[in-house]
């Protein structure tokens, strides 16, 4: 888990700017329809790790985890913003039937905390089912639109 936490910690959506300048590397641009396509690179290994993460603001970040040919959703809270979708992110999986556990990659999130928590949502899903879900929590938690525009991390 060292590499994913330090992947993370240089491109994952906790540390996403405003200054664009600051911001070196350009992430590649999706709306929510397209993700599937995303996880279908996931899934056949054509991605730089065993995850992707989208966001549209730094604050909806939702990773899509390879797991044994099956996909987990993550939400790690990198900044303090994202503290109150913990809650809803777990609300949302109880609802939904799928199993919930609290983890860190020890990553130091920008609040006052040792280490950022993350949420992973044990879905165990196929691929159409996890572009439902993560199409799902992007309108009904984070309350994006289907023209959201999300850049696809890292």
């Amino acid at each position: 888990m060292g590499i994913v936490s330090g992947i993370l910690s240089l491109f994952g959506c906790g540390n996403k700017t405003d200054n664009s300048e600051n911001f070196i590397q350009q992430a590649k641009q999706i709306e929510i329809a397209q993700l599937s396509g995303e996880l279908k690179l996931l899934e056949q290994n054509k991605t730089e790790f065993d995850f992707i993460g989208i966001t549209s603001n730094g604050i909806d970040c939702i990773y899509f985890v390879k797991d044994n040919g099956m996909f987990q959703i993550e939400f790690e809270a990198m900044t303090n913003n994202q503290i109150p979708y913990i809650d809803k992110l777990k609300t949302f999986a109880t609802q939904n039937g799928f199993e919930i556990k609290m983890t860190t990659y020890g990553n130091k999130p920008h609040y006052d905390a040792k280490e950022a928590p993350v949420l992973k949502i044990i879905t165990n899903s196929n691929l159409e089912k996890t572009a439902e879900l993560g199409q799902k929590i992007q309108k009904d938690i984070f309350n994006n639109k289907a023209e959201t525009k999300y850049d696809v991390v890292p």
